[in-house]
Parts: structure tokens; sequence; C-alpha cells
């Protein structure tokens, strides 16, 4: 049975990928380390790879948001056999490029020292495209049990992010109402209709079609 390694996103954690069918792979969910003060991105991933045991060969991975720009940082010393990017960016030129302007006036400093609180719930689940309740919830206690220090250090990384460098064997599905990053700047391999960026959880029967068709 093969092995997939599963990056989950900037505040998720492997509950969201409880929809897609994973059958006939051993998962491993790679959950996040607590970063080092100061820690540059780079070695972060590579101390996440080695405390996973993620060979440096061969290996299959599975990226949603954050964790998709983890795998891109990974793929420059990793040889990889397949990838899979969800709602996620390949390269800085995909990220939106609102995220340039707060890089220079470091509004990204500004977010409240908890784990969102202070936004509102509305605008969260805007911003993400959740509409049920089950979705709402959901979102809300993934956000609430976020390490805000985590958070606090993983959007000055994703704000900063000057990869270039373009996972090979990559597949990369994007949806079209993705707000946080918005699929015009994608260079997607599949488009899902009606996607946003918590799509790995409301249209995870449309993901997990073309995810095995990939890997098997």
């Amino acid at each position: 049975m093969d092995t997939i390694y599963v990056f989950s996103g900037l505040g998720a954690d492997r509950r969201v990928f409880s929809k897609i069918d994973f059958s006939g792979f051993q998962v491993v969910y790679i959950d996040w380390l607590k970063p080092r003060p100061s820690e540059a991105l780079e070695s972060y991933v590579f101390r996440l790879a080695e405390h996973y045991h993620i060979p440096k060969q061969g290996a299959v991975v599975l990226g949603l948001s954050f964790g998709g720009m983890c795998i891109a940082e990974l793929s420059k010393y990793y040889d990889f056999k397949k990838t899979v990017l969800i709602s996620s960016a390949k390269t800085k030129d995909e990220l939106p490029k609102v995220l340039g302007v707060s890089k220079y006036l470091s509004l990204h400093k500004l977010l409240p020292d908890g784990n969102g609180k202070h936004a509102p719930h509305i605008l969260l689940h805007w911003i993400f495209g959740v509409k049920t309740d089950e979705e709402k919830g959901l979102l809300e206690d993934i956000i609430k049990t976020t390490d805000p220090d985590f958070q606090k250090w993983a959007v000055d990384k994703i704000v900063n992010w000057t990869n270039t460098h373009v996972p090979v064997n990559c597949l990369h599905i994007h949806g079209d109402k993705d707000r946080l990053i918005p699929i015009q700047n994608v260079d997607y391999t599949i488009r899902i209709k009606g996607g946003g960026h918590f799509m790995i959880w409301n249209k995870a029967t449309e993901l997990s079609f073309p995810i095995r068709n990939f890997l098997l």
C-alpha cells in the first residue's frame, strides 16, 4: 500500500480531509510543529519532513493552501513522485497581489494576537465560502483552536514568500470562487466550478475523483 503525506492549511487540521477518498493509501497527516523564533520557512519544512520521515525520493504528497506552499518549498530539494495541490499556490506569483502591499506596509503584523476572534464570523464565512451550519461550525472551531503563535509566524512567511520553483508531476486543483487565492492568479490543472477556499470539505466528492485518477 502506497503512503501519501498530507499537509493541512494554515489554520486547518486533518478533519478537513475526512470526506476525501484516500482508500488504498496509508495516510500520514502532517501536523504543524511549533516554529522556532524567527525560523525561516525552508528550515521549518525540512524539520517537518525529517519529523515525519518523508523520503527524499519517490514520495506522494498532497498539500492544502499553506500546506501546498510548504510542499513547493520542499520540492526544490525532494524528488516527489507525485504532488497534489488544492486551493494553494506553487509560486509567489500565484498569490494575490494585495499581499505585496501588505508586505511593505507590514499590515499582516497588525493581525490580532488571538486566533481570529476579532474577525466577524460573517466575514470569515464569506472569505472561505462556507454556507451550511456544519461548514461554519467546523471552520470556526478550527480557527478557534489554531495556535496563535503559529498563525502569526505562518502569515508572515506567506506574505514574504519568494518562491519561483514549480513542482514537477503536479496536479493543481483550484476553485473558481476562491477568495483567498483568486483563480486568475493560478496556473491550475483542474478548475472546480463554484469551489471556494473550503472546497476540500464541501466539494470533496468532486475533488476525490481527479485526485485518485492522478495518483492510481
